[in-house]
This record gives C-alpha cells, sequence and structure tokens, in this order.
C-alpha cells in the first residue's frame, strides 16, 4: 500500500467527499476498536502511575489520539477493550471523545486476549471492517489510504508494519500494532480463551488459506510501554505541534514555544527550544525552561527553576531554585525548593517510597548555577514570552 502521510493531531486536513468514501465501503461499514489494556511488568513507580491510556501527551489523554484518527476517517462508531480499566475510562474519557463519535466499552470478565476482545466487541456491531489499534500508541498512518488498499486486495486482515533495521544491516518490518480485519476472519476466534492477534490469529488467518497482507507505513507509530518511551512520546508530539500546523485551541505560538493564553509567564523566564505551557500554569521569575518539555494545567514552576527535557503534569508545584532533568512529575507532585532531581519519575502519593529524588553524589555533582546558565545557552534557542505575561 501507499506509504503514510502522518497524522496531524488536531486537523483532519483534507476530507474526501461522503459519495468517494461510500463509494470505497468504508463509512458506516467500518467501526473502530481501541485496545488499552495493559499488562505491566514490574512494580515501578511508573506502572502505578494512573492508567497509561490517560497519560497526558502533549496536554492531550494519550488515548484521544487513536481517537481522533479513527474520527478524522469518518469512523463513528468505536468499542473501547479496557478489561479492568473499563470503569474509570467510561467516568474519565467521554469529554475527549471527538463530537459525532459514538463510544461504548467492552469489559470480559476473564482475560481474552486482543483478538478474543475483538471478537467479543464485534458481535454488538453491525460492521463489516474492523480498525483494531492500540490505545498506547499515536497512530501515524494515513487510515484513509489504509482501508482503500485493505479493500481493494480482498483481503481477510492487514498488518500495518514500517522499516526498522535488522540483523547485519538489513531492514525488516516491524508490526505498529494497527490491523484491519473483516468480519470473516474474527470466526478464527473461540468463543472462550485467551487468543492473541500475533501469536494465534493472523497465524491461523495463514494456515487455512486466508489472504493476510502487509501494509507499509512511511515511520513508526509511537508507542507509550515504560518511563523512557512516554518522555519519547511526549517530546516527539509536543516538537511536532510546535513545528507543524495551527496552534492547538487556545495556544499561541511563541517563539519555539506554546503557551496557553492562560498561562502566565514572568517577564524574565527563559523558554528554550519547544515547550508547551498549559492553562493556568504560572512560570515564576528567573525560570528556565528547556524543550522538548510539558508543563500541564495549574502547574506552578518557582523563581530560578531549570526544568530540562521533562514532562510535568497538572497542579505540580516546583520548588524555587530546584532543578529536573528528563523527569516525569505526575499530579499533584511537589518538589521541595532547592532539590535536584535526574531521570526520575514522581507522584505526590509514592515519592517517597519510590526515592524517586536522587541523592547520589554523581547525581548532585552539577552546581545549580552552572546548570541554570548551560539552560540558557542551549541549542542557541530563542527565549519566549507568553503573550499573556504581565
Amino acid at each position: 500500500g501507499r506509504g503514510s502521510r502522518g497524522l496531524d493531531p488536531y486537523s483532519s486536513g483534507k476530507k474526501e467527499p461522503d459519495s468517494v468514501m461510500r463509494a470505497s465501503g468504508a463509512v458506516n461499514q467500518t467501526a473502530g476498536i481501541v485496545l488499552v489494556g495493559t499488562h505491566p511488568w514490574n512494580n515501578s513507580v511508573f506502572d502505578r502511575l494512573p492508567l497509561r491510556p490517560l497519560m497526558p501527551v502533549a496536554h492531550r489523554p494519550l488515548i484521544s489520539y487513536a481517537l481522533s484518527w479513527l474520527h478524522d476517517a469518518a469512523i463513528q462508531n468505536v468499542v473501547v477493550c479496557a478489561n479492568r480499566e473499563t470503569q474509570v475510562l467510561q467516568s474519565r474519557l467521554p469529554r475527549d471523545v471527538p463530537d459525532g463519535m459514538i463510544a461504548s466499552y467492552q469489559e470480559d470478565p476473564m482475560p481474552r486476549g486482543a483478538a478474543g476482545a475483538l471478537r467479543d466487541a464485534a458481535t454488538s456491531s453491525e460492521a463489516d471492517t474492523f480498525v483494531v489499534v492500540d490505545g498506547t500508541a499515536i497512530p501515524n498512518v494515513e487510515l484513509r489510504d489504509l482501508l482503500a488498499a485493505h479493500h481493494a486486495s480482498g483481503a481477510a486482515a492487514t498488518v500495518v508494519g514500517h522499516a526498522a533495521p535488522g540483523y547485519g544491516g538489513n531492514t525488516q518490518q516491524v508490526p505498529s500494532g494497527i490491523y484491519v480485519f473483516s468480519r470473516a476472519a474474527l470466526d478464527a476466534v473461540p468463543p472462550r480463551g485467551f487468543y492473541d492477534i500475533k501469536e494465534n490469529l493472523l497465524s491461523q488467518l495463514y494456515r487455512s488459506g486466508q489472504r493476510v497482507v502487509a501494509y507499509a507505513a512511511g515511520s513508526a507509530s509511537p508507542r507509550v510501554l515504560d518511563a523512557p518511551s512516554y518522555l519519547a512520546v511526549n517530546e516527539w508530539m509536543v516538537e511536532r505541534l510546535v513545528s507543524t500546523g495551527e496552534p492547538p485551541e487556545g495556544y499561541v505560538r511563541s517563539g519555539e514555544s506554546l503557551i496557553h493564553s492562560g498561562a502566565v509567564i514572568a517577564e524574565d523566564a527563559v523558554l528554550v527550544g519547544p515547550v508547551m505551557v498549559g492553562p493556568g500554569a504560572r512560570v515564576m521569575s528567573g525560570a528556565v525552561l528547556v524543550g522538548p518539555t510539558s508543563v500541564g494545567c495549574d502547574a506552578t514552576i518557582g523563581q530560578g527553576v531549570l526544568v530540562s527535557r521533562s514532562a510535568i503534569w497538572r497542579r505540580c508545584f516546583l520548588g524555587d531554585h530546584s532543578v529536573t532533568d528528563r523527569c516525569i512529575l505526575a499530579d499533584d507532585t511537589f518538589l521541595p525548593a532547592r532539590t535536584e532531581a535526574f531521570h526520575a519519575v514522581m507522584a505526590a502519593n509514592i515519592c517517597r517510597e519510590s526515592g524517586a529524588v536522587p541523592a547520589s553524589d554523581a547525581v548532585r555533582a552539577a552546581p545549580y548555577e552552572r546548570l541554570r546558565r548551560m539552560g540558557r545557552l542551549l541549542s542557541g534557542g530563542t527565549p519566549s514570552r507568553s503573550p499573556a505575561a504581565p
């Protein structure tokens, strides 16, 4: 199939006329299935944070990008397969469902696996084609092109992949966690028990002689698996929003930053590189923010604070002259004044037990003033100011 043109997360861009979409069989016959069940491998601080699909990425819940991707291709009906997370998602997700989209929820009493959850969700739908996407990923493929290729191929299943370096310098195709299935393909899934897409369903379809095709996307779809990948995805999206397209609603572009009109930035605060500051956030005098960085709504960055390449969530408070580099601060986290945190994950209720603020000499070796000056000079960045600054 054709390669990806990439995803504009806030604007659907040019849409095909409804007549064209109906001719391709894509309107009202295609449903979306979002899989959000996650299985942490350890008891890290990151794995004890709120549901991964609801983690903020550039000030939006991670799962909202998959919903917008489906909505922009005129898919109106979506089933969210959440299992034990269903009640939390039902209470918190509705405000992030795009206008005109109908989202329902599928909860299996026992783990069914991705293919099992897909089959169970399909029983409540009249669609004959199902687009399956991981709720912890940001789809980065043009869905209209993907659907057109799937229908043209007559395949039972289309697997989206992207090229990645393999052994010996060779290139290999890596699955992106995005699939298109015909309803008939789901007949291979048993009504009970655990059944996976990659390990079971695709293999069964292939053995039974049904057509399984690959669709080559132009690039990977970023996915959150752990703390480092979360930071990477958040940075990727902040950079993307700052450098392309119109600013999200309520935000104003200022230099290399996106600042919400409701944020307050001190006159002598410095923002270097792609930085996103949310509504109600306050950045106090002498603070330095080095991107890619996001500061959530109602967060307070104290006087003389240095924040570098970090994700600061809602209502966090960073005390005066503190330092964070490559950190995740979850909602309501308080960082004491003159504290230095590096490569840390901190949460209000588990920060103390996690040892999230490192204390080794190696970590604290760089004096604060040197770090602050470094922040001002990094990349030769252009300082940004908020248009809402006093």
